[in-house]
Order: C-alpha cells, then structure tokens, then sequence
C-alpha cells in the first residue's frame, strides 16, 4: 500500500473509532451487575408475617429473584420489626428503607415530625377489579348499610393505621361521620370472639384473616380498600429517612432502579409475580386467588403496579385530602410534593418529558 493510501485508510479507522467512542457516550448507562462481595447491604422493612402471605412485597420478591437488586449494586437483607415499630426503626437508622408504607400513613407520621420521603411507588395499587381488605360484619346482623353502623362500634387492633382512615372515609362518602362510630382496640386474635359476643358491631380486618372469615361463613365483607378511589390509584411505597437519602444517595438509586424495573416487569408478567411468591415459599396458596381476585378465580392478568414505580402527584393529592378530612392533618399545612421524590428514579426524566 502507498504511503498515501495508508494514510486515508488510518484516517478512515480514527473517524469510525471516534463515532464509536461518542455513540457509547450518548448510549444510557447500564450498570454491570455487581459480584456477591461488591454488593452494598441495606436493611428493608420486612413485617413478622406469621399469616403466611406477602402482598404487598411482590415488587421486593421480583427484583431480588430476578436480579435487579444485584443489577444494581443492591444486596436486600429483609429485616423483621413489627408492624408497630417499623416506622421509629426507620427513624433510628435500624431499618434504611421501609416498603408497604400506604401514603395515607405516610402523611401522618411525616405530620408529626419523621422526615423521610416516599422514594418509589413500591406497593400494590388499589384497583376495584382487584380483592381488598376492609370492615367484615355478620352476615345474618343487622349491620346491612353504612347508614346501620351509625352510634355502633369497629374494632381494629390498629387504630391508627390508615385502614381506620379508609373506613371512615367510605362511612363519610355515605353519610356517616367519624363522629358516628367509635373506634375500638380490640387484640386481632379476639376479632371473631368479641364480634360473635356483639362487644363491637363490625371489625376492620386485614387479610389473610378477612379470607378466613368470609370463608368461615357467617361474616359478609361491607366495605373493600381496592374500591376506596373507585379507579386505578397508587397506595403507597418505600418510605427512606432524610438522614439516609443524605448519606447513602447511591444505595437509594440502586434500590429505587431496582424496584422500577420490578414494576414493569411484574405489569409485564402478573400472573408470574404470584408464583414466584409461592415458589419462594413467601405467598401461602392456601389464601388464593381471594388474595388477589375478588370473584375468586385464579386470573391475576388484572393486577399492575405503578409504571416505573414512580409516585404520582395526582395520587398523593387524593390521600392528602382523604386524612384532611378525617381530621388526621390540618388543612392546608401540606402539598403533595412535600411527601415523595421520584429523583432517584431512572424514569423520572422520561415521565416529565411525556
């Protein structure tokens, strides 16, 4: 080859190596999965479920069994703490991410002084085609409308969990104010006893127990949480601690990717995510389909999760004004955006832009 042929086809190579090396810079960023000794710790909320059911983790076990976790940098060490705990564990650093947390509670405890935010839509949403758990009464009683419960008593052993809040919501939409009823803490071990002896008129039951009952016979579900919004409506997240976010900026970006490509892939595949939950011995067949369906057939083709697990300020507003007007929060002290952050996930930009 002549000198200036070589020299044209150096040129040739240089300008194609060069279009290579800037398309691989505009190309978005993939991160290498990790090796099992490069991956970073992080403790994730997870309840003593000696009922035997996980809903509300699907997104945990589909990022975890699929490998978005280690994808991401992330190993998830799930953390037992009882329900009743896991917010002021959150808040000493004993816990660093806390999923299942609904807005509606969210709303409360940011009110009275935790500050975190909700980094990513990580619970299952409330959709009317989808099961719920709410107020369970007798089936032959006479509590047949919102409008019987009015001076009768519920009992919860969680008075105040957002479950009391979507009740009374329901109760308020048909008339029946806050004032109306009385709240009762009642052990749940003691729900059937106590509602058999009429020491309360209706329980607030959460599954699988409402499953049980209704299947018992003799107890009639009177209000489902899945019909609350009456449309497809985000319900809540992973809730991390300011003093976290600070620190561990990155660790929260590896679990938020993590999580939003668990959600697209579980809308992609429902029916998989429940026999995953199975398969890994998280989700008790014995309490399905009821978990899921409430027509009672094994069909989950109607379940999703938030797009890219991103929160949705439309959907924070709703749950905002639902504990203003249960008096939970005082009227016009919060916005919206006051309690999430989609800044840590990779969708984010994409969202806004659409």
């Amino acid at each position: 080859m002549t000198l200036p042929l070589l020299r044209r086809a150096l040129g040739r190579a240089t300008r194609i190596a060069a279009l290579a090396l800037a398309a691989a810079a505009l190309a978005p960023a993939v991160p290498r999965p990790a090796a099992a000794d490069e991956l970073k710790p992080v403790k994730i909320f997870f309840p003593p479920l000696n009922q035997g059911w996980t809903a509300g983790y699907e997104l945990i076990e589909v990022a975890d069994a699929r490998g978005f976790f280690a994808k991401y940098g992330i190993k998830a060490e799930l953390t037992v703490v009882p329900w009743d705990q896991y917010t002021v564990a959150l808040d000493s650093g004993a816990l660093d991410l806390a999923p299942f947390s609904d807005y509606a509670y969210f709303i409360n405890v940011y009110d009275k002084g935790l500050k975190a935010k909700e980094v990513v839509s990580s619970t299952l949403p409330f959709n009317p085609a989808n099961a719920g758990d709410g107020l369970i009464v007798l089936a032959d009683g006479p509590i047949k409308t919102p409008q019987d419960l009015k001076g009768k008593r519920i009992g919860t052993q969680w008075p105040s969990f957002s479950g009391v809040w979507f009740a009374i919501d329901w109760l308020t939409k048909h008339g029946v104010t806050k004032d109306d009823v009385t709240i009762v803490p009642v052990p749940q071990a003691q729900y059937e006893q106590v509602l058999q002896q009429g020491g309360i008129d209706a329980i607030i039951a959460y599954s699988p127990l409402d499953i049980q009952l209704r299947r018992k016979g003799g107890y009639r579900q009177l209000f489902s949480s899945a019909d609350i919004a009456g449309r497809f409506i985000t319900r809540g997240g992973t809730m991390a601690s300011d003093k976290f976010i600070a620190e561990h900026p990155d660790l929260v970006k590896g679990y938020v990717s993590a999580i939003a490509d668990a959600a697209d892939w579980a809308n992609a595949h429902p029916a998989e995510v429940i026999k995953l939950g199975v398969d890994r011995g998280r989700l008790d067949p014995q309490y399905l389909p009821d978990l899921y369906n409430k027509e009672g057939k094994e069909d989950y083709s109607h379940l999703r999760w938030a797009v890219h697990g991103l929160n949705v300020e439309e959907d924070l507003a709703f749950w905002l004004k639902l504990v203003e007007d249960a008096d939970i929060v005082p009227k016009g002290k919060h916005k919206p955006s006051d309690f999430y952050t989609n800044a840590f996930n990779p969708y984010a930009a994409q969202a806004a832009a659409n």
